[in-house]
């Protein structure tokens, strides 16, 4: 998917120049040394998708400037993302679930998507910066509405979470570890620019935040629970912990 001079300048962005050699070494030693495989997230067996899998944030590096942010990739457990919509729903949003559009920054493969269109969103948009994920997003999408699995209408766009176009109704947006910290910085902001006037106009789901400092001055955190997911799900997930935790937030009125 990325070229190895993308990997390096991946690399050395998040590690620096020692911790990248330090890595380099590591990978030549585990590369020399069978390693386990899972077996396939029983989700996509069962729907013809492919949404599983872990990628590291090198490997999805295409020569965009925004490449450096980029987290990885793993697919939301299928038990947890929908007790995190269950929650949301719980939490008495300020409008009715379908007149919101369901936004996933960094959506990869498209799994939280198929999961979202189950609920009758006004519309749920997935944005992947890297090429190969959106098309086997997209992909999946063609795959989940063709089995009337979906509730409402999807699309995915590819190209930098920065610049989406948001729309102008009621959003739901939807992150999962996406961006580096510069980057969930920027959009923080703009969150707050668009949005500002309009606060009841937004909700954020953040899972496993690791960049949940970006939403402090500005967001109020309604809720931060760790939601547990299906045991068989534990056994074949490769990044799930039940530890996991998922923090939602409104805007604070201005």
């Amino acid at each position: 998917m990325s070229s190895t001079w993308d990997k390096l300048r991946w690399s050395i962005h998040h590690r620096g120049v020692a911790k990248t050699v330090e890595a380099a070494a590591k990978g030549i030693g585990r590369r020399l040394q069978p390693q386990p495989e899972l077996p396939p997230h029983p989700f996509d067996p069962e729907h013809g998708t492919d949404t599983g899998g872990l990628i590291a944030g090198g490997e999805l590096a295409a020569g965009h400037p925004s490449d450096r942010f980029i987290e990885g990739y793993a697919a939301v457990p299928p038990s947890r993302f929908r007790s995190i919509l269950a929650r949301l729903q719980l939490s008495e949003p300020p409008h009715p679930l379908g007149e919101y559009t369901f936004v996933d920054l960094g959506c990869g493969k498209g799994r939280a998507l198929l999961l979202a269109s189950e609920l009758h969103f006004r519309e749920v948009v997935g944005v992947e910066l890297n090429p190969s994920l959106a098309a086997i997003a997209r992909s999946n999408v063609t795959r989940w509405i063709g089995a009337g699995n979906a509730g409402c209408p999807i699309r995915v766009e590819q190209g930098d979470a920065i610049e989406f176009t948001w729309p102008e109704n009621p959003v739901v947006l939807f992150l999962f570890n996406p961006f580096g910290a510069e980057l969930m910085n920027r959009l923080a902001d703009k969150l707050v620019a668009l949005f500002g006037d309009r606060p009841d106009d937004l909700e954020v789901l953040y899972y496993k935040p690791e960049q949940a400092v970006a939403f402090v001055r500005h967001f109020k955190m309604i809720w931060c629970e760790a939601i547990g997911l299906a045991p068989e799900e534990l056994a074949v997930d490769p990044v799930a912990d039940p530890r996991d935790e998922i923090c939602a937030y409104r805007l604070l009125r201005r």
